[in-house]
């Protein structure tokens, strides 16, 4: 996974690294509980529930360009748009893997960042 480049996040925040700061933060907390509705939803072949998270976590993503992650997201929803959920399993679960991923990324970033 390539590096994650603030540039764009901070271009959103108008350059306000304390408001970068906070998104990062919040999306962070809340990512976690948004995966595991995510997941139930897929399980229980839920389309509403399965678009409506694959978009919030696709909408914070957005903020830190064209990552891996934001693509599964955007493949999720438009699944649950389609009405099919054919490969939403695996689709999950690469998801989850750059996720993860991005989260370490994320908070070392944040920290490098925080001491210049």
């Amino acid at each position: 996974m390539k590096p994650i480049d603030l540039t764009m996040a901070l271009k959103a925040t108008d350059g306000d690294f304390e408001l970068l700061k906070d998104v990062v933060d919040v999306f962070l907390e809340e990512y976690p509980t948004l995966m595991a509705e995510l997941k139930q939803a897929i399980m229980k072949s839920d389309l509403a529930v399965v678009q409506r998270a694959s978009h919030t976590i696709k909408g914070t993503l957005r903020l830190f360009g064209d990552v891996p992650a934001k693509a599964f997201a955007e493949r999720l929803e438009e699944m649950a748009q389609s009405g099919a959920l054919n490969h939403a399993k695996e689709t999950f679960e690469s998801l989850r893997v750059e996720l993860s991923s991005m989260r370490e990324q994320l908070v070392e970033t944040m920290k490098d960042s925080n001491q210049t």
